[in-house]
């Protein structure tokens, strides 16, 4: 039966339990850092959680079956593991230059396909052998899966812990893989002697050298031509400060924060909202300032100014830059806060502003979608002043729009007048949006005698400009496109439709399949997404009645464990987001109390559910389907403990469940990595329908229903295949 040659076997049973416990620690702490690195180069968008997840599980459970099919005999736990830390550290080079695979500019707009594809390969190199590695330890603990599954699960929990409450917070992201394959090659040593003790040493050491000197210098190459000077990880995004000529350019996730000096974007962003109360004495502006906005609030000199930036690095990396060539810090009407904007607003009593502008990115990711939905714009709405204004803007297009680009705006325009009562837009190549719940003006002769009475010093907002931009044509033409957008649909916090439009934007770019996909599941996504699965799972357990195989009781379960437990994952993850935003920095710990969860559910299970019952099996998807009861109830909540509590007993339950299932099937066969394939297969199909469609389309409710009706049909076929016995 063993995978190894004779002579390996002795030496592997010497404290053989560390190499499981490697790899679970290997395995969290990669993917963690895999997650992050991904979404800091493809625009903080959140769908890549779903394509790492999913390709990772779909290469754990490949390298489970080709273990299980004893391929690869001739690696040995040193080489094993030595050759996947080396494929960490290309996976993480290879993200960084996968623009050069795609002929992309720097920070260029990525569309579906490259992010799906540099996923999947950067991600398969290194789960399939983490997937080969679990049946392998199996095969050298003598067939003793249930050990192997608990202390790899130990080993997970452990490096997620780490990586979240130690790494994150005070390394950056490459420096954290550099001490995870450091502590990792210790630990393995210990389980070996000899040369290959030395082997594992020496890797264990090279390669973080190689990793901390690669993350400069492979910055450098990726901003080519533009000057890269130098990048920061924040607890939000990584930041990165670009330097071309005499301007500065502040990334965050590789999307444009903004420009310094960038007088033409600062002029239109504070000069609409605030020619309309030009008295203000209130203000609050979110995001944005250091491009020059926070000079143009300063000409009104009865505003003060309360200016909310949501990453302290971005104020700091700011400070240290720019404080020579502005006066803004050390303004006594200026005020620098930096906290969530949201959760700032929420800590304001009513009516505590006269003007609020948003200048902040479009919603290219949820963390951004916050601040264009429903909900946000009505907690605007309540700490504004009875005649109170409220701003942001969105690139657009002044000549032309899309139709793509037309239900993108109608989406945010019919969600902005569901709460205030007046809405004008401004055209231009950044669609102005002001709302109100008193008269607004978007006439150019307005704009010009206001200008001509504040005798405002500007540069680009001028009469003989704003008179081309604020032609009755150009207001007619973008109205008229709005309300010719099919079937607007509100964002809602829970139903983020504006942040699957700018989706579809997104791959709009691209000639690819995905884009009309996505455009044409816009129009019909409760009958294919929601209704025909859940008539088609209904039909296929049914079906499955009729088999003779003893092993379906197990497999269904398995799959839906997998598949079920998924989806609540990203889903929960994605609500996080919703209510903090922050998922960048608290993914590490969500994760790890899934893992946490696991261990404590495989050890219960081992210790009291052994034997692999089948009612034990009922009682565990009994149990899925009041896990997801609860946490779809949860979902209104915003407290972050709640979030945890759920992501720690979903891993209990999902611990419980592989224990009992496997045992239930390890007693009609032998063949080890077959179970943890299928809890790995679902998990892969649940990854990637999750972020990518389920949830901008059906939204998180939604979502939890289809979750809890096709889990139901599951206990139903458990209990029925049962009693059929």
């Amino acid at each position: 039966m063993s995978l190894l040659r004779t002579e390996n076997t002795r030496s592997l049973e010497l404290k053989s339990y560390l190499q499981p416990f490697a790899l679970g620690f290997l395995a969290t702490s990669f993917q963690i850092l895999l997650l992050r690195e991904e979404e800091s180069c493809f625009s903080g968008n959140e769908l890549v959680y779903g394509f790492v997840l999913a390709f990772w599980l779909l290469g754990s459970s490949l390298g489970s079956l080709l273990a299980d099919k004893k391929v690869w005999p001739w690696l040995t736990p040193e080489k094993f593991y030595a050759l996947t830390m080396v494929f960490f550290v290309l996976s993480l080079t290879g993200i960084r230059f996968s623009r050069f695979a795609f002929n992309l500019l720097p920070s260029e707009t990525v569309g579906l396909q490259p992010a799906l594809l540099t996923s999947l390969f950067t991600t398969l190199v290194i789960s399939l052998p983490l997937g080969a590695l679990f049946v392998y330890n199996v095969v050298w603990l003598k067939g003793n899966l249930l050990d192997v599954y608990l202390t790899e699960s130990l080993g997970a929990a452990s490096g997620g812990l780490l990586v979240s409450l130690v790494l994150i917070p005070l390394l950056s992201g490459w420096q954290s893989a550099a001490v995870i394959v450091l502590v990792s090659g210790l630990i393995l040593s210990f389980s070996l002697a000899g040369f290959k003790k030395v082997f594992m040493l020496v890797t264990s050491a090279l390669l973080p050298l190689l990793l901390v000197n690669l993350d400069s210098t492979t910055e450098k190459i990726y901003w080519k031509p533009l000057n890269f000077v130098t990048a920061r990880d924040s607890p939000y995004s990584r930041i990165k400060l670009i330097k071309t000529g005499e301007q500065l350019s502040f990334y965050t996730n590789n999307v444009l924060a903004f420009n310094f000096p960038d007088l033409l974007s600062a002029e239109q962003a504070i000069h609409f909202p605030l020619l309309q109360r030009p008295g203000a004495k209130k203000v609050l502006l979110a995001g944005g300032g250091f491009n020059g906005s926070l000079e143009e609030l300063l000409k009104y000199p009865e505003a003060s100014i309360d200016y909310v930036e949501l990453d302290p690095t971005m104020v700091k990396l700011a400070r240290n830059y720019l404080q020579d060539q502005t006066s803004v810090f050390k303004n006594s009407r200026l005020s620098f806060i930096t906290r969530d904007g949201r959760k700032f607003l929420q800590e304001q009593p009513p009516a505590s502003y006269e003007v609020i502008i948003c200048q902040l990115p479009e919603p290219v990711s949820l963390q951004l979608n916050r601040y264009y939905t429903v909900e946000f714009f009505s907690l605007v709405k309540s700490r504004l002043t009875e005649d109170g204004l409220f701003s942001f803007s969105v690139p657009a297009s002044e000549n032309y729009l899309s139709d793509e680009l037309a239900e993108f705006l109608a989406s945010l325009y019919y969600s902005l007048t569901r709460v205030f009562e007046e809405v004008r837009l401004l055209p231009g190549d950044s669609i102005i949006f002001l709302a109100s719940s008193h008269t607004l003006h978007d006439d150019f002769a307005y704009y010009e005698q206001q200008l001509r009475q504040l005798k405002l010093n500007t540069v680009y907002f001028r009469p003989e400009i704003l008179a081309f931009r604020l032609t009755e044509f150009k207001k007619n033409y973008l109205q008229t496109r709005i309300k010719e957008a099919p079937q607007p649909k509100l964002n809602y916090d829970q139903t983020p439709i504006s942040y699957y439009f700018n989706i579809v934007l997104w791959s709009k770019q691209f000639k690819s399949w995905e884009k009309n996909l996505l455009v044409f599941l816009a129009g019909h996504s409760r009958l294919y997404l929601f209704h025909l699965p859940l008539v088609l799972i209904f039909l296929f357990l049914i079906l499955s009645l009729t088999k003779k195989n003893t092993s379906w009781p197990v497999v269904w379960p398995l799959f839906f464990l997998g598949f079920s437990t998924m989806v609540a994952e990203i889903g929960l993850l994605l609500s996080f987001q919703v209510y903090s935003g922050l998922v960048y920095s608290k993914i590490a710990l969500l994760l790890s109390l899934f893992m946490f969860g696991l261990f404590l559910g495989s050890l219960l299970a081992k210790r009291h559910l052994p034997s692999g019952l089948p009612w034990h099996l009922i009682f565990c998807q009994a149990a899925m389907v009041i896990l997801l009861a609860l946490a779809s109830l949860s979902l209104r909540s915003g407290s972050e403990y709640l979030y945890y509590g759920l992501f720690t007993v979903m891993g209990l339950l999902g611990g419980v469940t592989f224990i009992v299932s496997n045992s239930i099937y390890l007693k009609k066969a032998s063949r080890y990595g077959l179970g943890y394939a299928i809890d790995l297969s679902g998990s892969f199909l649940g990854a990637l329908l999750a972020s990518s469609l389920f949830i901008p389309l059906l939204g998180l409710k939604l979502l939890f229903i289809f979750l809890l009706v096709a889990n139901s049909f599951c206990l139903l076929f458990i209990l029925l295949k049962s009693n059929s016995k």
